[in-house]
């Protein structure tokens, strides 16, 4: 006798599944988010965000990257959906059998890992500290984020991000912050990257105060002005005239015994006549770097012919040439046509001609002679010949815009006061040999024999008092200067009449106080800018930096960076290195390894001109424990379900009710 079908446990286990998806809300719900199609559309939109987050990072840099996307809260919410997401399809197989165990740990994985990200983000934080080891440690952190600070008329205060990075505030859209228990609205309108210090000593009624004497250096040429204030206290005796001159605020000199200059006056060379004389002109021309070519010519000014080395599509060996006259004009030759024959952009008639004179695959200097290391297009690089007549280059520039050599180093400027007031003596030395001393007059200006500077003095106070300031430099930023210069924001108050309290710029890293008004009984409001501080519970000193060179050059081969940690509470000292892909910890307990709570220190920067100095990424990450448990899970879960999964029959495989055995 054959018995009826019985349906098989997993057929049995589906129905019930079934059941109480059509009958529970909660369990309708956990199969909704649990679904493939959320799953897939979650997997598609955080790719796509990601890939746009790429594409803006090598556009632009990674802090667009981060504002955009990776610091976007709905980013964040997108991910922890996500989570939701993986939890409700492991739910879905509730009550979980063996067969499921590589899902659900896979599943578990992935959640922890996202749960790591966000403990990470909220709780970890990545920021930054710069060491000397000539200096005293350092207890704070810089993160790359700024922020401002409120001290408000009723005491209270408070911070906030603010963003200049990505939305810096302008004259046409200021920023505008309504203060809160106030009635005045604070207002930023400019953000700069170029102010200097903007000092002025004032004459002082105070008998007891000490001397002071202002000057003005002036570099016309290069359209810049730098003021110097000296007065004989700590730090402001001496002017460090961008690391290539000494102006110092000395007690007294020889006046009785000037002594005549010895630099001879510099000698403009004449202006290139503009007829049919032709002018020889060459171009060093980089195809990594296009944008600075060296230009070398026998006329006061370059015709202004610019040239680009560009490799060929698909085809790495080969090249091609494109000249851009004033005008725009503009032709493209393959490399092969320009070399030694003299072509022009509008063919014959055009008294322009050019041609490549040499070209390296692989530029390099040695012994003072360009060379190709190889035939491999490394650093590939033409030197390009333009020749024509005079008549058709540019007009002369005024002479006061011609370029200024270098400023020569070992180069000293002393000044006291004369006996006559108002007057100053001033010593020039240059390598440590005088060359000149006199007497010179407020309202005097003076060459100082350094290149094309003049030094103009504009007060000689016998009792005065230094007044700090800033303001924003609008001249031609040298290298020299660029370490001297700082960020910082343009801010003013306004009353609830509308009217503007007075315009201060507040440097990064400092405070300054706003008033309401133009007199000093109007309300005040203390503003601060700068990147966010973290504060450490230990201090951090540099004992040494050292960075070893590759043999035989001077590449370096690592960066190592031996730091000592102080922790005052408990009178704990630790010492550890960093390396180059291998950071210092501290406290550096095995434990805390584990669980994410060492500071890490890493290798960030350095400076080649100071090598007492050292800049360190520091991370701190309670979220790695997670991460890791996280990817242990996924790799294991994807074993299980691979290799350990147990074998199903074939009816099962394909759902089917399993028939009773013939009795």
């Amino acid at each position: 006798m054959t018995a009826h079908p019985k349906p098989s446990a997993e057929a049995q286990r589906r129905a019930e599944i079934k059941q109480r998806r059509e009958t529970s809300t909660f369990w309708a719900t956990v199969h909704l988010l649990g679904s493939l199609n959320v799953a897939v559309f979650l997997l598609i939109t955080i790719a796509g965000a990601i890939a746009f987050a790429t594409i803006m990072e090598s556009k632009f840099d990674s802090a667009v990257a981060r504002y955009y996307i990776y610091d976007n809260p709905f980013f964040m919410l997108w991910l922890l959906v996500l989570a939701l997401n993986l939890l409700c399809a492991a739910l879905t197989r509730w009550p979980w059998q063996r067969k499921h165990l590589g899902f659900v740990v896979t599943h578990a994985g992935i959640i922890l890992m996202l749960i790591g990200a966000v403990v990470g983000k909220t709780i970890g934080f990545e920021a930054f500290v710069t060491l000397d080891k000539t200096k005293p440690p350092e207890s704070f952190l810089l993160m790359h984020e700024n922020i401002l600070t409120i001290d408000a008329p009723d005491g209270v205060r408070g911070q906030m991000p603010f963003n200049v990075e990505m939305h810096p505030p302008t004259e046409k859209k200021p920023f505008t912050l309504p203060l809160e228990n106030s009635p005045l609205k604070l207002v930023i309108d400019r953000t700069t990257e170029n102010l200097v210090p903007d000092d002025a000593l004032v004459e002082s009624s105070d008998p007891t105060a000490l001397a002071g004497v202002t000057l003005h250096l002036i570099n016309a040429g290069m359209g810049q002005d730098v003021t110097v204030q000296l007065q004989p206290t700590d730090g402001a005796a001496t002017f460090d005239f961008f690391g290539l001159a000494k102006i110092m605020l000395v007690d007294s000199l020889d006046e009785a015994h000037p002594l005549a200059s010895t630099v001879k006056p510099e000698v403009t060379a004449p202006a290139t006549r503009r007829d049919d004389t032709p002018f020889r002109e060459t171009q060093l021309v980089f195809a990594n770097s296009p944008q600075t070519p060296v230009v070398d010519t026998d006329s006061d000014m370059p015709i202004g012919y610019a040239a680009k080395l560009t490799p060929l599509a698909g085809h790495a060996n080969t090249f091609t040439v494109t000249i851009t006259a004033v005008n725009g004009t503009t032709k493209t030759w393959p490399l092969s046509e320009l070399e030694n024959k003299w072509s022009s952009l509008s063919g014959d008639g055009d008294p322009i001609l050019f041609q490549v004179a040499k070209y390296w695959p692989e530029f390099a200097m040695k012994d003072g002679v360009p060379i190709s290391l190889s035939d491999q297009p490394r650093n590939p690089a033409i030197l390009l010949q333009i020749t024509g007549p005079s008549k058709l280059l540019p007009p002369p520039a005024p002479s006061p815009t011609a370029q200024a050599p270098p400023l020569p180093h070992g180069l000293v400027m002393r000044i006291a006061l004369a006996k006559e007031p108002g007057k100053i003596v001033y010593e020039l030395e240059r390598a440590g040999k005088i060359e000149a001393r006199a007497v010179a007059a407020q309202g005097d200006v003076f060459s100082p024999g350094w290149s094309k500077w003049e030094a103009k003095i504009d007060a000689v106070l016998a009792h005065a008092e230094l007044h700090k300031d800033v303001k924003e430099f609008t001249g031609t930023v040298t290298p020299q200067m660029a370490a001297s210069l700082r960020p910082g924001i343009r801010a003013h108050l306004v009353a609830p009449d509308g009217k503007n309290g007075p315009t201060e710029w507040i440097p990064a890293g400092t405070s300054r106080e706003l008033f309401s008004g133009k007199d000093f009984a109007s309300e005040i409001v203390r503003v601060g800018f700068g990147q966010r501080v973290i504060p450490l519970s230990f201090l951090i000193t540099l004992e040494n930096f050292e960075v070893p060179r590759d043999e035989g050059t001077d590449t370096p081969s690592n960066y190592i960076s031996t730091l000592r940690f102080d922790e005052p509470s408990t009178g704990r000292v630790v010492r550890d290195k960093a390396f180059m892909n291998s950071p210092a910890m501290f406290p550096g307990d095995f434990w805390r390894s584990l669980l994410g709570w060492n500071y890490k220190f890493s290798q960030a920067n350095w400076n080649p001109q100071n090598l007492n100095e050292t800049t360190l990424q520091v991370l701190y990450d309670p979220g790695w424990p997670f991460k890791w448990i996280g990817s242990l899970g996924i790799c294991s879960g994807i074993a299980l379900m691979f290799y350990f999964m147990p074998k199903r029959s074939p009816s099962e495989r394909a759902g089917r009710e399993e028939p009773e055995p013939t009795k």
